[in-house]
């Protein structure tokens, strides 16, 4: 008889530090085995003698995948094998050709570095994923066959040396360069160096390839496979992060507006408002504590907000991972970052982050550190008293059996 599938309900993304000699592919199985997600994906293989930053995708995160691919720029740094050159255009392929390097003039070298620096064009390698005529250029290497291959526009951002020496491979005397390269997506690094040393006059290819970030995802917020497997046999996925991204720019607010009352109204209003006068997206940001409303369902609500005419509504889980974001993260990595917030508008009563921590003049205070206009409404109050129009006092008045009350509170 066999067992049950495992299937675990999980969405975020984890910062691979992906290890050397294991292919991306491998490393999402091991993930696979290991979380058992729903669904699993990356925004960018790396090959298999490289290392580094490997974002890899869990559950509904997946669906940020074309996104997150797009327009990326990424920071490496590689060796530069000067005095050999391979068919793969690295140090793993068939030897093409060897120049032993008896003197080299690193002064040269900087000159040569610094012309790359801007746009460039590139011939992407035989030994690559990129399709020609729906067939891939590495089956077709593989077999020994070459085809044409158009150039393509690519960006270095910055490309710096960080140190030269000599070195010994098969005996011979070569030269290997330490590399720091920022570059748009789709550059082929293995290019780079083969193309650094063509203006050299020689032979050239890459050494080790270390990914250091992928667009905003750093090395330093990376986590190995075995810290993984680790932390899920203690129970800890604290290093799934969440995943919530848009193409534009922002105006948001959040909170869980389990009735949208006449308090939510005039903050989603104000939203809107401030989003077309700064020709942004508006979006707000439900927070899901997992129980439904029983005064108003979730696609009551949807449809609510979509009347009032936010343009992007977003649920934020407040799974167990999740409660565990401080202030400061959820702000930088989730509203900052990820949603690339610019207006923020929130009732005075807002709490965010860990056991609540943060509140308006938190937030204030972060916006300003981040460039995110923040502005608070109060809180509106019940007619002719000091009471203020809440989730928690429609909720008790629901309960009473107050409908009118509450119909009016939630302005129907």
């Amino acid at each position: 008889m066999k067992a049950n599938k495992i299937i675990n309900d999980i969405d975020g993304l984890i910062v691979l530090n992906k290890p050397k000699d294991m292919t991306s592919n491998a490393c999402l199985s091991l993930i696979k085995r290991t979380l058992h997600p729903r669904k699993l994906g990356h925004t960018g293989t790396l090959d298999k003698n490289a290392t580094g930053v490997l974002v890899c995708l869990l559950g509904n995160a997946t669906k940020c995948q074309e996104y997150l691919m797009k327009s990326k720029d990424k920071i490496y740094e590689a060796e530069l094998i000067i005095g050999m050159a391979t068919d793969t255009e690295d140090i793993t392929g068939n030897i093409l050709e060897y120049k032993e390097i008896d003197s080299f003039d690193k002064i040269n070298l900087e000159n040569v570095i610094k012309g790359f620096i801007g746009e460039y064009k590139q011939t992407p390698p035989m030994y690559s994923a990129k399709k020609v005529g729906g067939k891939k250029l590495l089956d077709l290497a593989r077999k020994g066959i070459e085809v044409d291959r158009k150039e393509c526009k690519v960006v270095i951002n910055d490309l710096k040396t960080n140190g030269c020496e000599e070195y010994i491979y098969n005996d011979k005397k070569l030269i290997k360069v330490n590399l720091y390269i920022d570059c748009s997506k789709g550059t082929y690094i293995r290019t780079l160096c083969k193309d650094i040393g063509l203006r050299l006059g020689n032979p050239s290819c890459m050494g080790n390839l270390n990914r250091l970030a992928n667009g905003e995802f750093s090395i330093k917020d990376s986590i190995t496979l075995d810290s993984i497997k680790e932390k899920v046999a203690n129970n800890d996925l604290s290093f799934i992060k969440p995943c919530y991204y848009n193409e534009y720019d922002t105006a948001l607010t959040f909170g869980k507006f389990e009735t949208l009352h006449l308090g939510h109204q005039e903050i989603i209003n104000k939203l809107v408002t401030l989003a077309k006068d700064a020709s942004l997206k508006s979006t707000v940001m439900i927070i899901d504590n997992g129980n439904d409303s029983k005064i108003l369902t979730k696609e009551q609500r949807i449809s609510k907000l979509k009347y009032l005419g936010v343009d992007k509504i977003c649920s934020f889980k407040l799974d167990e991972n999740n409660k565990k974001i401080s202030a400061y993260n959820f702000v930088k990595d989730i509203l900052y970052t990820q949603l690339k917030t610019k207006i923020i508008v929130v009732g005075s009563d807002c709490r965010f982050g860990y056991k609540g921590e943060g509140d308006t003049v938190l937030l204030k205070k972060l916006g300003d550190e981040f460039g995110i206009k923040v502005y608070v409404i109060d809180k509106l109050k019940v007619d002719n008293s000091d009471i203020d129009i809440s989730s928690t006092l429609i909720k008790k008045e629901y309960d009473n059996g107050n409908i009118d009350l509450v119909n009016k509170l939630m302005g129907k």
